[in-house]
């Protein structure tokens, strides 16, 4: 049995799919009982818990010997995923993929990097095996702005450089194979596409792609935080984001990890590729 917890999200949707296909057993973790019924259809066992809640996250690690971890972004997230890995161990879990970001380490120069380590740290210590997924920038991030795009003929940099964005779905691959393959118990993975864009790049790729003029427009940090607080986000976990993308400019952002090929076996998918299966989402 493996677990998935954050199931009906970013990486754990395509993830629940990917172990689906190998033919594991799944069970599928939210915290929206609205979202059970659609869970089970894909063929898991479909539970609800809340990382505040160690019964239910204990139950929903029984019998599994293997667990993928991602939560929100979140000021408490530490606290949840250290709920989650105790519950593990409890539970007599075995391997735990975590899922934080690229460059995490107690080195870490910015919050989300040091949020994350402090993690990665307590699940080594914690006597379960471990495996290390650290994404940069989802493609899928680009999709919050597609009716704005297809609006106004505007993308909106907020990174002011180049990164090498991820499709969340590579990350969910490699975190398939992490949990259902063998010697993967003590790695780190970093994980990137294999180009690094600017945002010039990337209204390049949506205007050839669309067929229309998509101009780029830097977005400035208080504005990008303003967006992130009116859209739901804490003050300090935006101001996180914010620091995050300050980093872009100075190229820090922009190295091409070579995982997804040497994991895998294949490509990192393109953004050009991931723009061209969302092509509708950026045209009125």
């Amino acid at each position: 049995m493996i677990t998935v917890f954050g199931a009906t999200g970013t990486t754990g949707a395509p993830l629940v799919d990917a172990l689906l296909a190998k033919g594991a057993k799944v069970r599928a973790v939210t915290s929206d009982p609205a979202k059970l019924d659609a869970l089970n259809a894909k063929g898991c066992e479909a539970v609800t818990a809340n990382f505040t809640d160690p019964a239910a996250l204990e139950r929903a690690c029984a019998g599994a010997d293997r667990i993928y971890l991602v939560t929100p972004a979140h000021l408490d997230m530490r606290r949840w995923k250290a709920n989650a890995i105790e519950a593990a161990k409890a539970a007599g879990v075995r391997h735990v993929v975590l899922a934080t970001g690229l460059g995490a380490s107690p080195k870490a120069k910015v919050t989300f990097g040091r949020w994350h380590s402090e993690t990665q740290e307590l699940l080594k210590q914690s006597g379960m095996d471990w495996t290390f997924v650290q994404p940069t920038y989802f493609m899928q991030n680009l999709l919050w702005q597609a009716q704005g795009i297809a609006k106004t003929g505007i993308y909106h940099d907020d990174l002011g450089g180049p990164v090498a964005w991820i499709d969340a779905r590579d990350i969910a691959d490699v975190a398939a194979e992490a949990l259902t393959g063998s010697g993967h118990e003590g790695k780190t993975y970093g994980l990137t596409g294999p180009e690094a864009l600017t945002g010039a790049d990337i209204a390049a790729i949506l205007s050839e792609v669309t067929g229309r003029s998509i101009t780029c427009a830097p977005l400035s940090a208080e504005d990008s935080k303003a967006a992130m607080i009116a859209g739901g986000m804490q003050d300090e976990v935006a101001a996180a984001m914010v620091e995050l993308a300050s980093i872009a400019p100075k190229g820090y952002l922009a190295g091409i990890e070579t995982t997804v090929s040497d994991v895998l076996g294949r490509p990192a998918r393109r953004f050009r590729d991931f723009v061209a299966e969302h092509r509708d989402a950026f045209v009125q």
